[in-house]
């Protein structure tokens, strides 16, 4: 199966990315990574729904050991995260255009992981399944 252009950014680009800001988080700020791990659990999955102006172009399930994504299933979305109080199913609505912005700021979300993520949440919907 050949993976079209947003596959190709999903699993080659910013899944890396994603990981290597976890594990830059982990190191720099570990008691950030602790929190976010206690709060939600270890194995999780979660959604993304990628749009482009507006319409959908891609649904990829993220699974998810701690916070490191370990695999990602495109075509489908089917986000679950367990907590104390139950089963959650979050998805994130995010533009192409957002995404392939954010790859330029790996190091600042490393850095200042709060100040960056506020710099993106206007472009990002959260919705729950």
């Amino acid at each position: 199966m050949n993976m079209n252009e947003i596959d190709a950014l999903i699993k080659e680009k910013i899944v890396p990315m994603r990981n290597r800001v976890v594990e830059g988080i982990g190191q720099k700020h570990p008691h950030i990574q602790g929190v976010v791990e206690n709060l939600t659990g270890t194995d999780k999955e979660l959604g993304v729904q990628v749009a482009e102006n507006g319409r959908t172009v891609g649904e990829y399930t993220f699974h998810l050991s701690g916070m490191k994504v370990i695999d990602v299933e495109c075509g489908v979305l089917a986000p679950e995260v367990h907590l104390p109080m139950g089963i959650v199913r979050p998805y994130r609505i995010i533009e192409k255009s957002v995404l392939e912005r954010a790859l330029n700021d790996e190091q600042d979300f490393i850095n200042e992981p709060f100040k960056t993520m506020q710099k993106y949440l206007p472009d990002i919907t959260i919705k729950f399944q």
